[in-house]
């Protein structure tokens, strides 16, 4: 049997999208109808922000919802299957107030001394590109803000929101990286403002 290239292109895609990818992610587990699904199965619980799909044989995510987690578990291209739940501090936020004409204040807490990259999208999505970074942006709306030492706890740059008034209503993401000292890397959570 022969297959033609569009067929072994889904085959191929398809086994990639199936596989079990290790995965560790910073979030806050919500209700599905947060992801605009309020009677659909297997949304019981997604990642606030996003949708992506969380779900456990084992741990009652249901307690963890809107609380800021550290989920270990397996991305299989549709969900992530959660093994261990951690309870974090929260790892980013956009503060500021996001008015026309000012500034949005992107914050990445970690350790002293790390590397911290602050991430600025237009979109959200999720992806895993190596294992246990679990990134939480569109890649085709995403961009590096600003990367430098974390100081104080902390690493902040600013985006600069012009005063334009079709830009009202436009909501913009936020996320972090961080990599440390002995050379592990992670991702925070994502945070996300309306500019107004």
């Amino acid at each position: 049997m022969r297959l033609s290239a569009a067929a072994f292109t889904f085959a191929t895609l398809t086994a990639v999208a199936a596989a079990q990818v290790p995965v560790t992610l910073r979030c806050t587990p919500t209700d599905g109808s947060a992801a605009g699904c309020y009677y659909c199965p297997g949304y019981q619980t997604v990642v606030k922000w996003n949708g992506t799909r969380l779900h456990s044989n084992s741990i009652n995510l249901l307690q963890y919802h809107n609380l800021d987690v550290k989920v270990t578990g397996t991305w299989n291209g549709s969900l992530v299957e959660v093994t261990a739940v951690e309870l974090v501090n929260e790892s980013f936020s956009i503060s500021g107030n996001a008015h026309l004409g000012t500034s949005a204040d992107y914050n990445t807490t970690g350790a002293n001394g790390d590397i911290a990259i602050n991430l600025a999208a237009l979109g959200n999505s999720f992806l895993v590109p190596i294992q246990d970074l679990a990134l939480q942006l569109n890649p085709a709306q995403m961009a590096i803000l600003d990367a430098g030492v974390i100081s104080g706890g902390e690493f902040q740059s600013s985006l600069a929101i012009p005063n334009v008034p079709s830009l009202v209503g436009l909501r913009i993401y936020g996320q972090g990286v961080v990599l440390q000292a002995n050379s592990a890397m992670w991702s925070t959570n994502v945070d996300t403002k309306v500019i107004n």
